[in-house]
């Protein structure tokens, strides 16, 4: 449904990260999936989906591109307020994945990020593509907290000098292994977040992947997860079966 005309790639999640200004056409994204015709297909039997919804009025968007697959999920940090992300969300997490019974787990954010196509493709990839992989996070363009230590080592990888610089880790969409995103999470909860952006859990993965590298990647050229936040020429088309016709995006 979806495809990445840069690395010639079809993603199974979209996440629109950051501020609406900076990713223009995340509404064409969206609205094209909206448009689209989604037959219910077979959910993976070895994966939960899960996502972070304490009941804010902007969160759901996640949870509506499940339903349309048939696509089961679980929702976790339900009731917390205030939120804080860097505290919140890694408690939530963890708290679920201690009582999960799945090998593996697809998080997703709920406010901005959608599953575009047939989880058990990504499953396929995840284990023939990503060699060693037990995490693997979606690549950003931009490095934030912008920490010049994260940069350094991030910028030093095999796959971080692609062609469409999408060089960074960014935490709003991961695939894993259960087990081994229990143990990442416990550690999270004894990290401290970054002093200039102390609200978020960002920093705290960031922090940790020196540590876990090469078990946690990154997919740097879109193969599951594509991050649209802070790319300013058009890279994806949106083929809406609705209408037959096939729309290019980007987000920025």
């Amino acid at each position: 449904m979806i495809r990445n005309t840069l690395f010639d790639t079809e993603p199974c999640i979209v996440h629109g990260h950051g501020r609406h200004r900076f990713k223009p056409h995340w509404d064409e994204v969206r609205d094209g999936f909206a448009a689209s015709v989604v037959s219910p297909v077979e959910p993976p039997e070895n994966l939960t989906v899960l996502t972070c919804n304490n009941g804010h009025q902007a969160m759901g968007m996640l949870e509506r591109s499940c339903e349309r697959w048939g696509q089961p999920y679980v929702v976790c940090g339900q009731g917390r307020t205030p939120w804080v992300n860097s505290k919140d969300k890694p408690e939530a997490i963890l708290e679920a994945l201690s009582n999960l019974s799945t090998d593996y787990v697809l998080y997703a954010d709920s406010r901005d990020a959608i599953v575009v196509a047939d989880l058990n493709r990504a499953m396929t990839t995840f284990r023939e593509e990503f060699s060693g992989c037990r995490m693997l996070m979606g690549a950003d363009r931009i490095n934030w907290p912008n920490v010049a230590e994260f940069k350094r080592f991030e910028e030093s990888l095999p796959g971080a000098k692609n062609k469409g610089k999408f060089s960074y880790l960014n935490g709003g969409v991961w695939l894993a292994e259960r087990a081994f995103a229990k143990a990442f999470f416990e550690e999270a909860l004894r990290t401290e977040p970054v002093a200039a952006a102390a609200e978020s859990e960002q920093g705290i993965l960031k922090k940790l992947f020196p540590r876990y590298y090469p078990e946690m990647q990154l997919d740097y050229q879109s193969k599951i997860i594509v991050n649209l936040g802070f790319v300013l020429k058009p890279i994806m088309e949106f083929v809406c079966p609705a209408s037959s016709s096939t729309a290019s995006s980007a987000t920025a």
